[in-house]
Parts: C-alpha cells; sequence; structure tokens
C-alpha cells in the first residue's frame, strides 16, 4: 500500500524539494564515555529517530524552514516510527509500505576518542508490487518538483534504472538534480546526467579509481554528465569543481560530537540554495551556495542529534566559510596536488 502523510499546512510557501530515499532506516545513538572492544560497555544516553540519507536531508531542510517531501518504503514498528516522526516535524511523506520491517541502524559515540562507530543491518527485499508503486509515486511527483535529491542505494529488489528514470523524469521538466551516492551511479551520470554531484573524498577516489582528488574530478567531469562536482573531506578542505572553475573551502576546527548525518545535510541546504542562486548564474553564487551548505554540514557535527542544528551555531559558522577560488582548468600546467593542500590544513 502506498500512502500520502501530507502536513501541507506547516510547509512554506516555496516550492518542496523531494529526497528519494530508497533504503531508510531507525536510527538509534548510544554514548558511551568510551568504549572498549571486546569488553561490556554501557551507554550514558540512547536516542532514536529516522536515519538514511533523505531522512537526514529532510531533518535539516525542514529546521531551516524549507519544504521537503520524502520518498520512501516503510515497514513494521520501525518503519511506522519513521513515518510518525516525518509527519509530526512537517515533512510531506510519499511511502510506499513493505512486508519487511525497516532497517535498524546503530550509532556507537565514544565520547573519549571523539569517535563514531555505525553499526547497520542488511536492508529487506522489496517485492515486485512494492516497486511498481514506488515506481507509479515517482513518476507522478517527480516533475512537480522545486529540486530532486537521489539519495544513497537502492535496496534489494529494486534496480538502479529507478533512479535512472526519476532523474530523465526531472531533466526533462526543468528541475535541477543532486546524487549523493556513489555506488552503481554510473547508468545515471552517463545517461540523464546530473546537475550536482555530492559525495566525499573517499567516494570520489573509488568513484573515479584516482587517488589525487583533482585528477578524480578531471576524470568525473570528463566521462560523465555532471555539471557540478561537491566533494566533502571531513575536517579537510571541501573541494567544488565545474567546467570553468574550482573552490576550496576550508573547514573549522571543531570538537566533533557527531558527524552522522553531516554530509546529508550538507547535499539538501546545497541542492535548496543552488535553487535560490540559479537566477544568478555565476560560478562564486554557486560557491557560496556550497559554503553555505558546508555551515550547516560543521554545525550538524555539533549535536547528538544526525543532520540537527543549533541555529546559533549555523550563524557563526557561516561567518568563517569563505570559498577560494583555484586554478582550474589545470591547461598542462604544474599546480600543487588537491589531495596535499587538503593535507596541509
Amino acid at each position: 500500500m502506498s500512502t500520502r502523510c501530507t502536513t501541507s499546512s506547516t510547509f512554506p510557501k516555496a516550492p518542496r524539494i523531494l529526497a528519494v530515499c530508497l533504503n531508510p532506516a531507525w536510527q538509534k545513538t548510544l554514548v558511551f564515555p568510551h568504549v572498549t572492544a571486546g569488553a561490556v560497555n554501557r551507554a550514558e544516553e540512547m536516542r532514536e529517530c529516522g536515519g538514511g540519507k533523505g531522512v537526514n536531508l529532510a531533518r535539516a531542510l525542514v529546521l531551516r524552514g524549507d519544504a521537503v517531501a520524502v520518498a520512501l518504503f516503510a515497514g513494521g514498528t520501525t518503519g511506522a516510527a519513521l513515518l510518525e516522526e516525518l509527519a509530526r516535524t512537517g515533512v510531506d511523506t510519499l511511502a510506499v509500505s513493505t512486508s519487511v520491517a525497516t532497517r535498524v541502524c546503530t550509532s556507537v559515540v565514544d565520547r573519549k576518542q571523539s569517535q563514531v562507530t555505525e553499526l547497520i543491518e542488511p536492508s529487506g527485499r522489496i517485492t515486485d508490487s512494492e516497486l511498481a508503486r514506488m515506481r507509479t509515486l515517482l513518476a507522478d511527483e517527480a516533475p512537480r518538483a522545486a529540486g530532486v535529491a537521489i539519495c544513497g542505494t537502492c535496496p534489494p529488489g529494486v534496480p538502479d534504472t529507478l533512479y535512472i528514470a526519476v532523474a530523465e523524469s526531472a531533466q526533462n521538466a526543468g528541475i535541477p538534480v543532486l546524487l549523493d551516492g556513489y555506488r552503481n551511479v554510473s547508468g545515471i551520470l552517463e545517461g540523464p546526467g546530473v546537475d550536482i554531484l555530492k559525495i566525499n573524498a573517499d567516494e570520489l577516489r573509488a568513484l573515479s579509481g584516482c587517488d589525487d582528488l583533482q585528477n578524480a574530478a578531471e576524470h568525473c567531469l570528463k566521462h560523465f554528465r555532471i555539471s557540478w562536482l561537491a566533494i566533502t573531506d571531513g575536517k579537510h578542505p571541501a573541494w567544488l569543481f565545474g567546467a570553468d572553475s574550482a573552490w576550496r573551502i576550508p573547514q573549522p576546527n571543531l570538537r566533533v560530537v557527531n558527524a552522522i548525518g553531516a554530509g546529508d545535510c550538507c547535499s539538501g541546504v546545497f541542492l535548496r540554495a543552488f535553487l535560490e542562486c540559479a537566477a544568478v548564474a555565476s560560478d562564486a553564487a554557486v560557491a557560496d551556495a556550497f559554503a553555505r551548505a558546508l555551515a550547516c554540514a560543521n554545525a550538524t557535527c555539533l549535536t547528538n542529534i544526525p543532520a540537527s542544528f543549533r541555529k546559533d551555531d549555523l550563524h557563526q559558522l557561516e561567518k568563517l566559510l569563505r570559498p577560494e577560488r583555484m586554478p582550474w582548468p589545470r591547461n598542462g600546467e604544474s599546480e600543487p596536488s588537491f589531495c596535499e593542500c587538503a593535507r596541509d590544513n
């Protein structure tokens, strides 16, 4: 059964972003003073909330006052809890009920080490009838969105071609598409393409087969249909690559509480800011939009709840992050390696 859990009266007037999150989770966060492998560890705190890339993305956008809808599969008591949270927080949910329960992901936070370990359950298989209902929902909703964010992997039973169909539908309607994923994405990147590919540095290396970030970016821009390539790299500088410009955004020195959901937060805010600066049509405006998204990502690292942030933290970080234009394309010139620059910082 497909459902539309709508709370439209709470939405801002701006057109909503559609987050396609076909492999969501119910997220448990256990906080320990210190974690010792092979020993009994007793948590001092426990929190539960919805999880998965698209769900985290939606949480960050709602906190900013943006309109967002999430398309997802949900089943069992964990799926019911996920849908209830999304509806309560003002997210319009396009859900297909499944015969299998929504997976549980557990984040183990070690306060002493400022370290987070993720334990992820396997996803259940989606049936053919459940898949057909999701296809119908997405075909109807994707062309109506202000922007589409395709988030994460597909669960068992869902072919990668579904993401291709979503991207084609949005592109044909003139709607910007952001992809936050790197596994099994060659079909979408070689076919309809995306306006933004947002991944982290390790994912870029895996996707391109290149160790150096600059070479990896050149490879992806040459071989895939990508307008902008946005790369996060933890505490190291983030990078934004386009056809004619590259930008480096140094990151602040923070004591991270929980980084889970930070990249998803960045994806959502970047897509919204990208839509807002579309009329300006300048590379510098897109770089500023990415810097704003990175400020939000950093702010969420200061809380225990994935993709959640305090507005005071966000405002302070927005003042700190400034993009720096770098030589690009290289045109055969000898420039410092981008990954060497990152290590120096």
